[in-house]
């Protein structure tokens, strides 16, 4: 931390303004608090209201505005929309080799709308799979249980299943990706209205 780079070097002989200088002194602070982030930005450090960076999916624990702002330059130009397109398309081309394997007729990818990537109370399929036969179906559950106790009908069989790629970035503490996705497949899953 102590050692500074050559960006900050090369600026060390140019006259500089007093708002530029302090500018560049801010630098080390962002690379600490960049660096440290998932440790800072937890629900067991700060405790508050948990709010989302505008244009991700990026959720912030209390009032960091030195990791907020460098957040908001990262992520700046739609740069989430991208990266959850491009995993889409990755996705898709992975299927794709696996086509005999898995018995798949076609492949198609769903037009995205473009808050798709980061409005997580709701969302739609990514990507389509239809197949040749019939998929056999399992009732969701984490890996971790063996048996649970089926609370909704479920279907044996199936010629299609829709995929819904969600990016998330937020509380370390409260990752449990198994509970998060089988909730939002069920919550999708057994709404009437969807």
């Amino acid at each position: 931390w102590e050692k500074t780079s050559g960006f900050e070097e090369s600026f060390n002989s140019k006259k500089l303004t007093n708002a530029q200088r302090s500018g560049l002194n801010q630098i080390p602070n962002r690379r600490f608090t960049l660096w440290w982030s998932p440790t800072i930005n937890r629900g067991n450090v700060y405790i508050g209201f948990q709010v989302q960076l505008d244009l991700t999916g990026i959720f912030m624990h209390g009032k960091i505005p030195t990791l907020k702002i460098s957040l908001i330059q990262i992520f700046r130009a739609h740069l989430w929309q991208k990266i959850h397109e491009s995993i889409c398309i990755s996705f898709c081309k992975v299927l794709d080799n696996q086509f005999k394997s898995l018995y798949i007729q076609s492949i198609q990818k769903e037009q995205i709308h473009p808050r798709k990537s980061y409005k997580m109370n709701s969302s739609c399929a990514d990507i389509v799979l239809f197949c040749k036969k019939e998929w056999k179906l399992n009732y969701p559950s984490p890996l971790s249980l063996s048996k649970e106790i089926e609370l909704i009908s479920f279907p044996e069989k199936t010629d299609k299943v829709w995929l819904d790629l969600q990016l998330r970035w937020g509380d370390f503490d409260s990752h449990d990706i198994e509970r998060y996705s089988r909730g939002k497949f069920l919550d999708y899953t057994s709404d009437s209205i969807s």
